[in-house]
């Protein structure tokens, strides 16, 4: 019952560098490419990804999805990698630290970040270090909300420069109703602020949550406001209190940050929906423009001071695209992210590929003549979207050169019978599938963990996967070294231990029905995406057996990926199934921080967050290990994730089209195709 939130542009100068590279699908193209790479003649023009729907943001800022992100890396390049080994290394820079006692005694790491000298962007505009700072600014904006968690560094300056500026509503708030100081707003902003708009918004705001309580059958009525409260996890009001004296409550709990009140607290409707225009603007309150620990060193040079260890540090740094400032942050001012967001569709960077349109679920490139390291071979690169369960298929009869189907035993076995058509390669997964559960529309944790026990893992990984695949027991992927190799079952299949903690949540089982003590049925919903064909589908089918035999239902909605995406974004499920990749070390902030841009199941604690600050600081990697297991043991005993497999990685390759020799000589958890877009030939 709780807490519910979340053009092409076509460069003259690239159509010229496009018609140096490009032909057409089917015909013999002969091309000369620049740099290292010598002269081919293929037959096909075009390689065609196959990949799963994207949500068309292709923006290394604001990405939401993957395959996105799988387009972002054709178009952009970064000024370092990861290795076959998962190890950064230099691609288009350099990153090195040193350890520096500064005046006060104390230690600071100060990381030079150096990018290639001669590059240029796919329009001709020079690459340089001021184009690296561009993106260190927005990532560090006091608006910024996409994935990245570079503001919350503990950067030298960081947090004066994000404190320097604020949302109207929180610099009223931390200025007090008493404030005599009218520099940035109007005493009559601050009188109608105070006296009339956040009272009315956050009565209404705090009616809602009420509302809700009534309909869950844990208040009377809609004046029933104390009970209500209560029931949410606020005690205290009188009996014959308001709604707005509910809001003023909550507003004291969270020390007047109102925005973690409106995303952790809110039945619907967001606080700042309700207080209407402007509080959310951007105000400068110090004459703060810039990061002291970030430092221009000359046109390829940066300096970033950290002031004290961090794990991930060379990666946060250097292990990003280069983004022209230029294209991106024409009319970027502090504050006011929407000119950066503007190119959220039409991206362009300095990587193998130019960016020329996203139609009918086709994502077209053409090759970046420019690029550094040469021209790549293949004129033409496709993402297409295609479904699951015909991924296989779509290579064998050509019509598809790369995909990665999740790995089965029925696929590995077809495609060894059809050697002459496909080849493939099967890698450990750096990340998991997991199932979800958001805490704001499923609040009691007994029911959450009741959910759990009804989880039959291993029957539903085992019977898809075979030895391709694992049950694993945390949060986490195993490919990483921090994970807990001893981890036992947090949770185990058990629906007489389920129905327990059913019944500690209030639930007994009354006229066939499992119902609370106002006589509402449990009733939970879940989102899976192409449920004929995935790994978790039985689990929920048993799930929901079972719950039915208890009285309760379990409500399964198969749904395109883009829509089960944007329902868990926008906390519409109880409940869902997906899965995350790409992981690369051991800091989970993104995902289970209180500030995480990918918290979708809503869970918020400072023992965690504290926890998470601490992991990222530890050098130490035993000592490491011990917080990150006491990490994943806090998230599991919260029942908001259970980790069900981790799997096999399998790219399949169309041996007709695409010359097989030219793919990496190894393909890693952390290496592949896509990482030399420039030397893949076609036949």
């Amino acid at each position: 019952m709780k807490k519910k939130l979340i053009s092409l542009l076509l460069v003259a100068s690239m159509v010229a560098s496009l018609a140096a590279c490009g032909g057409d699908k089917g015909e013999t193209v002969d091309s000369t490419e620049s740099g290292s790479n010598t002269a081919t003649t293929s037959t096909y023009d075009t390689l065609v990804v196959g990949l799963q729907p994207m949500d068309g943001v292709f923006s290394p800022f604001f990405y939401t999805s993957a395959y996105d992100d799988q387009v972002n890396t054709a178009v952009f390049e970064n000024v370092c990698e990861l290795n076959a080994d998962g190890e950064l290394v230099d691609n288009a820079g350099h990153v090195e630290v040193e350890e520096v006692t500064a005046e006060d005694g104390s230690t600071k790491y100060v990381y030079t970040v150096s990018v290639q000298e001669g590059m240029t962007f796919s329009d001709g505009e020079p690459v340089t270090i001021d184009d690296l700072l561009f993106s260190y600014y927005v990532y560090a904006d006091p608006t910024y909300d996409g994935m990245s968690t570079f503001g919350t560094l503990d950067i030298e300056g960081m947090e004066e420069y994000r404190n320097s500026a604020a949302p109207l509503w929180k610099a009223m708030v931390n200025a007090g109703e008493e404030n005599t100081d009218f520099s940035n707003w109007t005493e009559e902003q601050q009188t109608a602020f105070f006296g009339t708009d956040l009272p009315t918004a956050g009565a209404a705001f705090a009616q809602e949550i009420v509302d809700y309580c009534v309909e869950a059958g844990y208040a009377a009525d809609s004046n029933d406001v104390a009970t209500a409260a209560a029931a949410w996890g606020f005690d205290g009001l009188a009996e014959d209190a308001t709604a707005e004296d509910f809001f003023y409550l909550m507003a004291d709990g969270y020390g007047w940050d109102l925005l973690s009140l409106s995303n952790t607290e809110s039945a619907g409707s967001s606080l700042f929906d309700l207080l209407g225009d402007g509080y959310t603007e951007v105000v400068e309150l110090a004459d703060v423009d810039s990061i002291s620990g970030i430092q221009k060193v000359d046109d390829y040079t940066c300096t970033v001071t950290f002031n004290s260890a961090n794990i991930s540090a060379d990666k946060q740094v250097a292990w990003l695209p280069l983004i022209p400032e230029h294209y991106y942050g024409e009319s970027f001012t502090k504050g006011d992210l929407s000119g950066v967001k503007a190119k959220n569709s039409a991206p362009m960077g300095s990587g193998p590929y130019v960016f020329q349109s996203y139609e009918n679920n086709i994502v077209t490139l053409t090759a970046n003549e420019s690029y550094w390291k040469g021209c790549p071979k293949i004129p033409n690169l496709k993402f297409q979207v295609v479904n699951e369960q015909d991924k296989v298929d779509l290579v064998l009869n050509g019509e598809i050169d790369i995909t990665d189907p999740s790995a089965s035993l029925e696929i590995v076995d077809q495609l060894d019978q059809n050697t002459d058509k496909a080849a493939y390669s099967l890698v450990d997964n750096p990340g998991y599938g997991y199932i979800g559960i958001n805490a704001e529309r499923v609040p009691d944790v007994n029911v959450r963990k009741g959910l759990m026990c009804l989880m039959n893992r291993e029957p539903a990984v085992q019977s898809y996967y075979g030895e391709l695949g694992t049950v694993i027991e945390r949060p986490m992927t195993p490919t990483l070294a921090e994970y807990p190799d001893d981890a036992e079952p947090y949770y185990s299949y058990d629906p007489a231990k389920a129905l327990e903690y059913f019944e500690a949540a209030g639930y007994t089982q009354k006229d066939g029905k499992l119902v609370n003590a106002d006589g509402e049925q449990l009733k939970v919903t879940c989102g899976i995406g192409d449920a004929s064909s995935h790994p978790s589908t039985p689990i929920l089918t048993q799930m929901a057996n079972d719950l039915a035999s208890m009285g309760g239902e379990l409500v399964v909605n198969d749904l395109e990926f883009n829509v089960l995406s944007t329902q868990v974004q926008g906390g519409e499920l109880d409940m869902w199934v997906m899965a995350w990749g790409n992981s690369t070390d051991c800091d989970l902030t993104q995902i289970f921080g209180s500030e995480g841009g990918s918290n979708y199941q809503h869970y918020y604690s400072p023992e965690i967050d504290a926890l998470q600050a601490e992991i990222l600081q530890t050098v130490d990697f035993d000592k490491r290990c011990e917080l990150v297991a006491e990490e994943l043991d806090l998230i599991m005993d919260a029942a908001v994730y259970m980790p069900v497999y981790q799997r096999k990685n399998m790219e399949i390759y169309n041996a007709a089209t695409l010359n097989i020799s030219t793919l990496p000589e190894e393909t890693t958890t952390y290496y592949n195709y896509s990482k030399q877009y420039e030397t893949l030939e076609m036949n």
